[in-house]
Protein backbone atom coordinates (compact mmCIF):
# COMPACT_ATOMS: atom_id res chain seq x y z
CA UNK A 1 0.00 0.00 0.00
CA UNK A 2 2.92 2.54 -0.24
CA UNK A 3 3.15 3.58 -3.70
CA UNK A 4 4.64 6.84 -3.68
CA UNK A 5 4.53 9.36 -6.73
CA UNK A 6 7.64 11.81 -7.28
CA UNK A 7 7.19 14.92 -5.42
CA UNK A 8 5.62 17.50 -7.72
CA UNK A 9 5.67 21.08 -7.36
CA UNK A 10 1.87 22.44 -7.89
CA UNK A 11 -1.55 20.24 -7.12
CA UNK A 12 -2.09 20.12 -11.39
CA UNK A 13 1.26 18.47 -12.04
CA UNK A 14 0.26 15.87 -9.23
CA UNK A 15 -2.60 15.57 -11.13
CA UNK A 16 -1.20 15.10 -14.94
CA UNK A 17 1.61 12.68 -13.37
CA UNK A 18 -0.68 10.46 -11.28
CA UNK A 19 -3.21 10.30 -14.32
CA UNK A 20 -0.50 9.70 -16.65
CA UNK A 21 0.24 6.65 -14.19
CA UNK A 22 -3.23 5.93 -14.08
CA UNK A 23 -3.73 5.29 -17.60
CA UNK A 24 -0.34 3.26 -18.11
CA UNK A 25 -0.56 0.51 -15.22
CA UNK A 26 -4.52 1.03 -14.58
CA UNK A 27 -6.03 0.98 -11.06
CA UNK A 28 -3.37 1.68 -7.57
CA UNK A 29 -3.88 1.13 -4.25
CA UNK A 30 -2.26 3.42 -1.66
CA UNK A 31 -1.74 5.84 -4.41
CA UNK A 32 0.35 9.22 -2.50
CA UNK A 33 1.16 12.58 -4.16
CA UNK A 34 3.28 14.99 -2.25
CA UNK A 35 2.64 18.65 -3.44
CA UNK A 36 5.69 21.20 -2.41
CA UNK A 37 3.38 24.09 -3.17
CA UNK A 38 -0.44 23.17 -2.75
CA UNK A 39 -1.67 26.68 -3.17
CA UNK A 40 0.83 26.95 -6.98
CA UNK A 41 -0.29 27.42 -10.60
CA UNK A 42 2.78 26.83 -13.17
CA UNK A 43 2.63 28.41 -16.73
CA UNK A 44 0.15 26.70 -18.70
CA UNK A 45 -1.85 24.70 -15.28
CA UNK A 46 -4.87 27.36 -15.91
CA UNK A 47 -5.47 25.58 -19.48
CA UNK A 48 -5.02 21.86 -18.33
CA UNK A 49 -7.98 22.85 -15.63
CA UNK A 50 -10.24 24.80 -18.26
CA UNK A 51 -9.67 21.55 -20.53
CA UNK A 52 -10.43 19.42 -17.70
CA UNK A 53 -13.39 21.57 -16.64
CA UNK A 54 -14.88 21.79 -20.34
CA UNK A 55 -14.54 17.55 -20.53
CA UNK A 56 -16.67 17.35 -17.08
CA UNK A 57 -18.99 19.86 -18.29
CA UNK A 58 -19.76 17.94 -21.59
CA UNK A 59 -20.16 15.43 -19.93
CA UNK A 60 -22.76 16.99 -17.32
CA UNK A 61 -20.87 16.16 -14.57
CA UNK A 62 -19.90 18.50 -11.85
CA UNK A 63 -16.73 21.13 -12.82
CA UNK A 64 -13.04 21.65 -11.27
CA UNK A 65 -14.60 24.58 -8.86
CA UNK A 66 -17.63 22.64 -7.61
CA UNK A 67 -15.71 20.18 -6.55
CA UNK A 68 -12.99 22.53 -5.16
CA UNK A 69 -16.10 24.38 -3.13
CA UNK A 70 -17.00 20.89 -1.12
CA UNK A 71 -13.71 21.10 0.63
CA UNK A 72 -13.42 25.04 0.91
CA UNK A 73 -15.87 27.19 -0.41
CA UNK A 74 -13.39 30.25 -1.50
CA UNK A 75 -16.27 32.64 -2.58
CA UNK A 76 -17.67 32.45 0.69
CA UNK A 77 -14.47 33.91 2.00
CA UNK A 78 -14.25 37.38 3.14
CA UNK A 79 -10.98 37.76 5.08
CA UNK A 80 -13.45 38.02 8.40
CA UNK A 81 -12.67 34.17 10.31
CA UNK A 82 -13.94 31.18 10.50
CA UNK A 83 -16.92 31.94 12.40
CA UNK A 84 -18.53 34.18 10.13
CA UNK A 85 -17.59 31.85 7.21
CA UNK A 86 -19.44 29.02 9.10
CA UNK A 87 -22.43 30.88 9.55
CA UNK A 88 -22.38 32.12 5.99
CA UNK A 89 -21.73 29.06 4.74
CA UNK A 90 -24.24 26.95 6.80
CA UNK A 91 -26.95 29.48 6.08
CA UNK A 92 -26.27 28.66 1.88
CA UNK A 93 -25.97 24.53 2.94
CA UNK A 94 -29.48 24.50 4.83
CA UNK A 95 -30.86 26.51 1.94
CA UNK A 96 -29.19 24.80 -1.37
CA UNK A 97 -27.31 21.87 -0.92
CA UNK A 98 -28.61 20.34 1.87
CA UNK A 99 -30.61 16.87 0.66
CA UNK A 100 -32.63 14.38 3.02
CA UNK A 101 -30.72 11.39 2.73
CA UNK A 102 -27.29 12.72 1.81
CA UNK A 103 -24.20 12.61 3.37
CA UNK A 104 -23.57 16.02 3.44
CA UNK A 105 -20.62 18.22 2.41
CA UNK A 106 -17.27 17.81 3.62
CA UNK A 107 -16.47 21.56 4.63
CA UNK A 108 -20.42 20.76 6.06
CA UNK A 109 -18.55 17.72 8.19
CA UNK A 110 -15.67 20.08 8.77
CA UNK A 111 -17.88 22.81 10.63
CA UNK A 112 -21.00 21.41 11.95
CA UNK A 113 -19.52 17.59 13.09
CA UNK A 114 -22.83 16.21 15.12
CA UNK A 115 -21.71 16.44 18.88
CA UNK A 116 -23.02 13.49 20.22
CA UNK A 117 -26.26 12.55 22.50
CA UNK A 118 -29.16 12.73 20.12
CA UNK A 119 -31.16 15.67 18.24
CA UNK A 120 -30.58 19.02 20.16
CA UNK A 121 -27.07 17.74 21.55
CA UNK A 122 -25.51 20.39 18.80
CA UNK A 123 -22.45 20.20 16.52
CA UNK A 124 -18.53 20.71 17.02
CA UNK A 125 -17.05 23.09 14.46
CA UNK A 126 -13.71 21.44 13.79
CA UNK A 127 -12.03 23.79 11.68
CA UNK A 128 -12.63 26.79 14.55
CA UNK A 129 -11.31 24.31 17.38
CA UNK A 130 -7.72 23.68 15.21
CA UNK A 131 -7.15 27.21 14.20
CA UNK A 132 -7.45 28.14 18.14
CA UNK A 133 -5.54 25.36 19.22
CA UNK A 134 -2.75 26.46 16.69
CA UNK A 135 -2.88 30.30 17.41
CA UNK A 136 -2.52 29.51 21.00
CA UNK A 137 0.99 27.43 19.82
CA UNK A 138 1.73 30.19 17.72
CA UNK A 139 1.33 32.43 19.95
CA UNK A 140 3.51 30.75 23.18
CA UNK A 141 -0.15 30.69 25.17
CA UNK A 142 0.53 27.16 24.99
CA UNK A 143 2.97 24.08 24.43
CA UNK A 144 3.38 23.25 20.97
CA UNK A 145 2.66 19.73 20.26
CA UNK A 146 3.20 18.64 16.00
CA UNK A 147 0.30 16.18 16.23
CA UNK A 148 -2.96 17.13 17.92
CA UNK A 149 -4.53 19.16 15.38
CA UNK A 150 -7.18 16.87 13.03
CA UNK A 151 -9.81 16.84 11.05
CA UNK A 152 -12.46 13.68 10.87
CA UNK A 153 -14.32 13.25 7.54
CA UNK A 154 -15.72 9.69 7.82
CA UNK A 155 -18.39 9.13 10.22
CA UNK A 156 -19.07 5.16 11.50
CA UNK A 157 -22.51 6.01 12.72
CA UNK A 158 -23.45 7.68 9.72
CA UNK A 159 -20.95 6.21 6.80
CA UNK A 160 -19.90 2.73 7.89
CA UNK A 161 -22.95 0.54 6.41
CA UNK A 162 -23.12 2.43 3.04
CA UNK A 163 -21.77 0.88 -0.63
CA UNK A 164 -22.75 4.03 -2.18
CA UNK A 165 -23.43 8.09 -1.57
CA UNK A 166 -21.01 8.13 1.20
CA UNK A 167 -17.83 10.15 1.56
CA UNK A 168 -14.13 9.52 -0.11
CA UNK A 169 -12.14 12.09 1.65
CA UNK A 170 -11.95 10.52 5.18
CA UNK A 171 -9.57 11.99 7.32
CA UNK A 172 -7.10 15.31 7.63
CA UNK A 173 -4.18 15.54 9.75
CA UNK A 174 -2.67 19.16 10.19
CA UNK A 175 0.77 19.44 11.01
CA UNK A 176 2.53 21.94 12.23
CA UNK A 177 6.08 22.60 12.35
CA UNK A 178 8.77 25.13 13.93
CA UNK A 179 12.74 25.94 12.88
CA UNK A 180 13.95 28.97 14.37
CA UNK A 181 11.16 31.95 13.62
CA UNK A 182 9.53 30.03 10.97
CA UNK A 183 6.45 28.11 11.68
CA UNK A 184 5.03 25.69 9.31
CA UNK A 185 1.76 24.30 8.34
CA UNK A 186 1.37 21.20 6.35
CA UNK A 187 -1.27 18.52 5.85
CA UNK A 188 -1.83 15.21 5.03
CA UNK A 189 -5.69 13.81 3.37
CA UNK A 190 -6.74 10.11 3.37
CA UNK A 191 -9.19 8.75 0.87
CA UNK A 192 -10.50 5.91 0.53
CA UNK A 193 -11.23 6.03 -3.26
CA UNK A 194 -10.62 8.59 -5.89
CA UNK A 195 -12.04 8.74 -9.48
CA UNK A 196 -9.26 10.89 -10.96
CA UNK A 197 -11.43 12.62 -13.65
CA UNK A 198 -14.30 13.83 -12.10
CA UNK A 199 -12.72 14.15 -8.44
CA UNK A 200 -9.01 14.49 -7.51
CA UNK A 201 -8.04 17.99 -9.19
CA UNK A 202 -10.91 19.77 -7.56
CA UNK A 203 -9.96 18.09 -4.24
CA UNK A 204 -6.35 19.12 -4.55
CA UNK A 205 -7.00 22.53 -5.17
CA UNK A 206 -9.88 22.86 -2.07
CA UNK A 207 -7.04 21.28 -0.01
CA UNK A 208 -4.84 23.64 -1.12
CA UNK A 209 -6.66 26.90 -0.54
CA UNK A 210 -8.22 24.73 2.58
CA UNK A 211 -4.60 24.26 4.14
CA UNK A 212 -3.94 28.27 2.90
CA UNK A 213 -7.01 29.60 4.80
CA UNK A 214 -5.75 27.84 7.62
CA UNK A 215 -2.24 29.00 7.49
CA UNK A 216 -3.56 32.20 6.99
CA UNK A 217 -6.12 32.40 10.28
CA UNK A 218 -3.21 30.80 12.46
CA UNK A 219 -0.16 32.93 11.58
CA UNK A 220 1.83 29.58 9.98
CA UNK A 221 3.33 29.85 6.54
CA UNK A 222 1.91 27.45 4.14
CA UNK A 223 3.60 24.01 3.64
CA UNK A 224 3.33 20.83 1.60
CA UNK A 225 0.41 18.74 0.75
CA UNK A 226 0.21 15.19 0.87
CA UNK A 227 -2.53 12.78 -0.27
CA UNK A 228 -2.94 8.87 0.03
CA UNK A 229 -5.68 7.21 -2.36
CA UNK A 230 -6.02 4.17 -0.44
CA UNK A 231 -7.61 3.13 -3.89
CA UNK A 232 -7.12 5.73 -7.07
CA UNK A 233 -8.74 4.73 -10.62
CA UNK A 234 -10.12 6.09 -14.06
CA UNK A 235 -13.80 6.99 -13.87
CA UNK A 236 -15.30 3.55 -14.68
CA UNK A 237 -18.54 5.55 -15.52
CA UNK A 238 -17.10 7.37 -18.25
CA UNK A 239 -15.62 6.39 -21.39
CA UNK A 240 -12.14 5.13 -21.34
CA UNK A 241 -11.02 6.17 -24.70
CA UNK A 242 -12.55 9.38 -23.83
CA UNK A 243 -10.44 9.84 -20.57
CA UNK A 244 -7.38 8.86 -22.29
CA UNK A 245 -7.68 11.73 -25.03
CA UNK A 246 -8.51 13.85 -22.54
CA UNK A 247 -4.59 12.80 -20.21
CA UNK A 248 -3.15 13.03 -23.67
CA UNK A 249 -4.41 16.59 -24.08
CA UNK A 250 -3.22 18.03 -20.63
CA UNK A 251 -0.31 15.85 -20.33
CA UNK A 252 0.84 17.40 -23.32
CA UNK A 253 1.50 21.21 -22.67
CA UNK A 254 2.93 20.73 -19.32
CA UNK A 255 6.64 19.21 -20.36
CA UNK A 256 6.48 17.11 -16.98
CA UNK A 257 9.36 14.38 -16.25
CA UNK A 258 7.94 11.40 -15.11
Amino acid sequence: MYNPMTPAPTPVSAWVRAARRLKADGDQHGLMLHIENPTGFSPGEDEIVCQVDAFLRDHDRCCVSTVANTIFPAALDRGDGIDALTKRYMQVYERRMHRQGEWGRYFQRMVAWPNGGGRGAGTVNQLSANIETLRAMRSGEAKFFGNVTEIALFDPARDLRKKMNRQCLSFIELKPERQGNIWRLSMMAVYRNHYYVQRTLGNLIGLGRLLQFIANETGFEIGTLTIQSTHACLDPDLQRGEIFELITACDGPTGLAA
